[in-house]
């Protein structure tokens, strides 16, 4: 992630490709310089043309160092994959000694992590979300704790979420990298950069699901009892309301985009109805269609509703709904549109709340602390050192993961 002095992200988008470089400045990391641009070569969320997408990274990249005069090289970039997957395992081990050792805990996880991969998977973080010690066999019930060395129990247990993406999506993304002139110093999970800029740890020990609405594609991820629980990737994003809005009043993917910017919002009922001007697919001369304000409203709300019915389904299915006690953090630029979080509030009936950069770890212009940038500045904030096996208090880390950091060039 380090580039000599400095920190370099690059958030990789369906839509725009945002560049951040920042600096340690005491407790902090303050950000210096920056670009936001459109992305090319990406559809949902992946690359999917890698020449397109190293061009609009370039380009950006340029701007990014006209802002600050600064040359940069290693840089850490996100991963969205459909083919996400994510195991939830555990591994249990006979303690020998009186108390846990460090040696215990590296084989409780290697026991948890023994499992076969598909040939065209890889693992993209490894967390050790719990530690249990004495589970009984009978009743299932155990002593949790977050910090096992030195405890003593006869037994302990390791609950391990691992993620693996395709082999293909993060080889599309070094190649990008890659033909952009730049070097890839680390590659996150959409959802675990994301929780680092919007999601407190208080709110991951109680539960809680962060959606970053994307152009492309919706990033869900749930916290619960500290560590990451569920990982998921939804098909459809802001540009879903766009094509709603495209295909109802048979108008070009870039006018639905402008009706949707200048008169959209989620609210359903408005006071006093308008007619819109706007042109259609065929429309030839000076003509003229009208469509009322009111019907655009419905279109977009449903649209909404068709996102947080996704949303829904995929946490009820993995039975994590009733878990969220501090709600939804909501994020990503199709969550700026007025009325969003009040939308997603009346569908779910618990708390919901728009993500609210913490500036008490990253210090930048006000401009940048909004949802176009989040992805990019928890690219900045995220510490794979830290964050991977956190809770283990391990030298794991070395063997299994650094593995996966020799990979990406840690």
């Amino acid at each position: 992630m380090a580039d000599n002095n400095f920190f370099v992200s690059i958030d990789i988008g369906s839509s725009k490709i945002a560049i951040l470089l920042a600096e340690e400045v005491g407790s902090r990391l303050e950000v210096f310089g920056h670009a936001l641009g459109e992305s090319a070569g990406v559809k949902k969320g992946v690359i999917a043309d890698v020449e397109l997408a190293a061009g609009a990274i370039k380009k950006v990249a340029e701007v990014a160092y006209l802002s600050c005069s600064t040359h940069f090289h290693n840089v850490s970039v996100n991963i969205s994959d459909p083919n996400l997957s994510v195991i939830s395992r555990a591994g249990q081990i006979s303690v020998a000694a009186d108390k846990i050792t460090q040696q215990d805990v590296d084989e409780a996880i290697a026991a948890a992590c023994a499992m076969p991969i598909s040939a065209n998977q890889q693992v993209i973080s490894a967390v050790a979300n719990s530690f249990t010690l004495d589970r009984d066999p009978l009743t299932h019930l155990g002593v949790v704790v977050e910090h096992p060395i030195g405890q003593k129990a006869t037994t302990l247990e390791v609950i391990m979420h691992i993620v693996t993406v395709s082999n293909q999506a993060v080889d599309m993304i070094e190649q990008s990298i890659r033909q952009s002139d730049l070097g890839l110093s680390n590659i996150v999970l959409n959802s675990m950069a994301s929780s680092e800029a919007y999601i407190t740890q208080d709110e991951k020990d109680s539960g809680v699901c962060l959606v970053d609405i994307g152009a492309g594609v919706m990033n869900i991820s749930v916290f619960t009892n500290g560590g990451i629980a569920h990982s998921a990737v939804v098909q459809m994003g802001g540009n879903s309301v766009t094509e709603a809005i495209m295909e109802s009043f048979d108008t070009s993917f870039a006018e639905a985009e402008r009706l949707k910017l200048e008169y959209g919002k989620t609210q359903k009922s408005i006071n006093n109805d308008k007619l819109i001007e706007f042109s259609q697919l065929d429309d030839v001369g000076n003509s003229c269609h009208y469509l009322s304000h009111q019907s655009l409203l419905e279109v977009i709300e449903n649209a909404y509703l068709t996102l947080f019915s996704r949303l829904k389904d995929d946490l009820k299915k993995q039975k994590l709904y009733r878990a969220l006690h501090s709600g939804f953090v909501i994020t990503g630029g199709g969550s700026k549109l007025e009325g969003v979080a009040a939308l997603l509030l009346s569908f779910v009936k618990m708390r919901v709340k728009k993500g609210s950069v913490n500036t008490g770890r990253i210090s930048a212009e006000r401009s940048l602390l909004e949802p176009e940038y989040g992805l990019a500045l928890g690219l900045l904030l995220f510490d794979p050192n830290d964050i991977d096996l956190q809770h283990s208090q391990s030298g794991f880390e070395r063997n299994f993961l650094g593995k996966i950091k020799q990979h990406f060039k840690f």
